[in-house]
C-alpha cells in the first residue's frame, strides 16, 4: 500500500517540483528526491574534492532550470567547462532569454553588476561595511559614519534626480574632498540637512587624522574598483539586478575566480550575499505572499564566503521562498568563522548530504547528526576445554544505542556515494548513490 501511495505522489502536480538526485542505497526502486518543501528548508552539502559534490549540485541546477524556476548560482572556481555545461542546460530548456552571466575571467560574456544599486542609505552602508574586513573597531566605525552620510546624499540624488552611483563613486568621494563638493552642489538649497551632511563630509576629509582613518576603506574598495574586472561593477549600463531576477524568475550564474583573484573575489562574493539578504527583505516587504515565487540560491565553496549574519538570512529566506543550497568541503572548514557557526548552520538547514569526510572530527559531527537507534546486543559465555572454546550456555541480552551512520562509514565513502540526513518533514538517515553527471 505504501508503494502505491508513493507512486501516486510521484505523478501528482507537486511532484513536478521535485528534484531527483540518485537512488537510495539498498533499494531497487526508491529514488532520492528533494521536495519543494525540503528545498525551502535549505540544503547543506559537504564533501572532499572530486567525490561527487559538484555532480549533485548540477542535478539540482539542471532540474530547477527545466522546471522554469528562478536560480542564482555562485561559484568561486570560475571553470569555463562548468559555465558552458550549465548554459547548455539553459538552452535545452529554451530559456536563453532568462540567462544572465557575471564572470570575472570571461568579461566578454558578462553583464555588469552594480553591487550597491538598490537599498536605503542604512542598508547600503551595512552592505559595504559587512562585506569588507576590519582589523580594528575604530576604523570600522569611522568608515561606517562616513559612508552613512555619503549614502544619504547619493540615495537622495538617485531617488530624486535619477543619478546612479556605484562603488567607484564611493571610492572617489572617500579619496577627494572635491568630489564631495560636486555631490553637495547637486542638492538644492532647500535640503538644508543634506547640505550640512555634505559640509560635514568635506570637513572630515580635510582633517588629516580623519582622512587617514579611511585608508582601510579606500584600499579595499580600490582592490575591487581598480581590478581587472572593475568596469563590471562600476558600469553605468544596466545589468544584473537580483530583485528583478527574483520577480522574473531569471537564471543568474556568478563565477568568481578565487584562484586568480583571491581575497578580492571573496570580497565580491560577500557583497553579493549582502545584496541577496536585502532582496529577501524587500520581497517580504513588497511582494504579497501569494505572489512570491520559488527561487533557488546555490553557493559552492561556501566556507570562503560565509559570515555570522548569514544564519539569520536563512530563516528569513524561507518566508520569501528562497531555497538555499550551500556546499563546501569539510564541516570543520566553518570553524574559522566561529566555533559555533557549523552547529548553527546545520540547525538552520533541514537536509544534509555528506560525501567523503577526511577529518575524523567532521565525520563524528555528521554521525552525531544522523542519531542513534536502539538495538539488542547478545553476549554469551564460553569455557575452555583443552584447546577448544565451548559455549557454556550462559549469556545475556541487553538494549544498547548504536550510530545510525557510523563515523567510519563517512570516512570511507566511495566516489558518488553520500550520506543523506533529513530533518523535514521527519528525521531520517540513509546512504544515497548519486546519479552520474551528464
Amino acid at each position: 500500500m505504501e508503494q502505491v501511495k508513493n507512486l501516486f505522489l510521484r505523478n501528482s502536480p507537486a511532484a513536478q517540483d521535485r528534484v531527483v538526485l540518485g537512488r537510495v542505497s539498498g533499494s531497487m526502486w526508491r529514488k532520492e528526491e528533494l521536495t519543494e518543501g525540503q528545498l525551502n528548508h535549505h540544503v547543506h552539502v559537504v564533501g572532499a574534492s572530486g567525490y561527487g559534490k559538484t555532480v549533485l549540485l548540477s542535478h539540482i541546477i539542471k532540474q530547477r532550470i527545466q522546471q522554469g524556476k528562478g536560480l542564482l548560482f555562485i561559484d568561486l572556481k570560475s571553470d569555463m567547462e562548468t559555465l558552458l555545461k550549465f548554459s547548455k542546460h539553459v538552452a535545452e530548456a529554451n530559456r536563453i532569454d532568462d540567462l544572465m552571466i557575471f564572470s570575472l575571467t570571461e568579461k566578454q560574456m558578462s553583464l555588469s553588476y552594480n553591487l550597491i544599486e538598490d537599498g536605503t542609505a542604512t542598508q547600503l552602508r551595512d552592505r559595504i561595511i559587512n562585506s569588507l574586513n576590519w582589523s580594528e573597531e575604530y576604523y570600522k566605525n569611522q568608515s561606517s559614519s562616513f559612508i552613512l552620510k555619503l549614502m544619504i546624499l547619493l540615495c537622495w540624488l538617485r531617488d530624486n534626480k535619477q543619478e546612479r552611483f556605484h562603488l567607484g563613486t564611493v571610492l572617489d568621494c572617500a579619496s577627494n574632498p572635491v568630489k564631495i563638493i560636486e555631490v553637495g552642489n547637486k542638492i538644492p538649497m532647500t535640503e538644508t540637512k543634506l547640505k550640512i551632511y555634505a559640509q560635514n563630509l568635506k570637513e572630515f576629509l580635510d582633517a588629516k587624522e580623519h582622512f587617514n582613518s579611511l585608508q582601510g576603506l579606500r584600499t579595499q574598495l580600490e582592490s575591487i574598483v581598480l581590478s581587472d574586472f572593475g568596469e563590471l561593477v562600476t558600469s553605468e549600463v544596466l545589468g544584473i539586478n537580483l530583485f528583478e531576477a527574483y520577480t522574473k524568475s531569471k537564471i543568474i550564474f556568478l563565477f568568481l575566480d578565487s584562484r586568480r583573484y583571491g581575497e578580492t573575489a571573496k570580497a565580491l562574493g560577500r557583497f553579493i550575499l549582502q545584496d541577496l539578504k536585502s532582496v529577501s527583505a524587500r520581497v517580504d516587504g513588497e511582494v504579497p505572499k501569494e505572489q512570491r515565487k520559488s527561487f533557488s540560491v546555490i553557493i559552492d565553496e561556501f566556507a570562503d564566503l560565509a559570515q555570522e549574519d548569514f544564519i539569520g538570512f536563512l530563516d528569513r529566506a524561507r518566508s520569501s521562498r528562497m531555497s538555499v543550497v550551500v556546499a563546501h568541503q569539510e564541516i570543520c572548514d566553518l570553524q574559522r568563522i566561529s566555533p559555533e557557526f557549523a552547529g548553527r548552520l546545520m540547525g538552520n538547514t533541514s537536509t544534509l548530504y555528506s560525501f567523503l569526510q577526511k577529518r575524523p572530527e567532521s565525520a563524528e559531527i555528521i554521525s552525531g547528526m544522523a542519531g542513534t537507534r536502539t538495538v539488542w546486543k547478545q553476549t554469551r559465555q564460553t569455557e575452555r576445554l583443552g584447546f577448544f572454546e565451548m559455549d557454556s550456555g550462559g549469556g545475556s541480552r541487553r538494549e544498547v544505542e548504536e550510530f545510525c551512520i557510523h563515523p567510519n562509514t563517512i570516512k570511507s565513502l566511495r566516489v558518488g556515494k553520500c550520506v543523506c540526513i533529513k530533518k523535514y518533514p521527519e528525521a531520517r538517515a540513509y546512504l544515497v548513490n548519486v546519479f552520474e553527471g551528464k
